[in-house]
């Protein structure tokens, strides 16, 4: 018997049903946000979390690193995780400094 050439599917840290989930969730509170103030764009937190629910691909067993940060999906949740992190701390400024 040979063995197959084809990589095996890639696993997640949450199965589907719940990435989805989350997603929906996300975009749900990025709806409210946005209708409640769409010029102080909190509401784009919340929609790139559920971008990257929706997006994330973890890495292989096996799978050299050069080809994992290469692919586009891996570049793409790595911006969102880039996104996430400059609204968090937008939000976190406007918090702590502005009353």
């Amino acid at each position: 018997m040979q063995e197959s050439s084809a990589s095996p599917p890639p696993t997640f840290f949450l199965p589907l049903w719940a990435r989805i989930a989350l997603a929906c969730f996300m975009f749900s509170v990025a709806a409210l946000t946005m209708w409640n103030g769409f010029f102080r764009f909190d509401w784009v937190l919340f929609l790139c979390l559920g971008l990257f629910y929706l997006v994330n691909a973890q890495r292989q067993k096996g799978e050299a690193q050069k080809a994992y940060f290469s692919k586009p999906r891996t570049i793409i949740s790595l911006a969102l995780l880039i996104a996430v992190v400059v609204a968090a701390l937008r939000n976190l400024h406007f918090l702590l400094l502005t009353k």
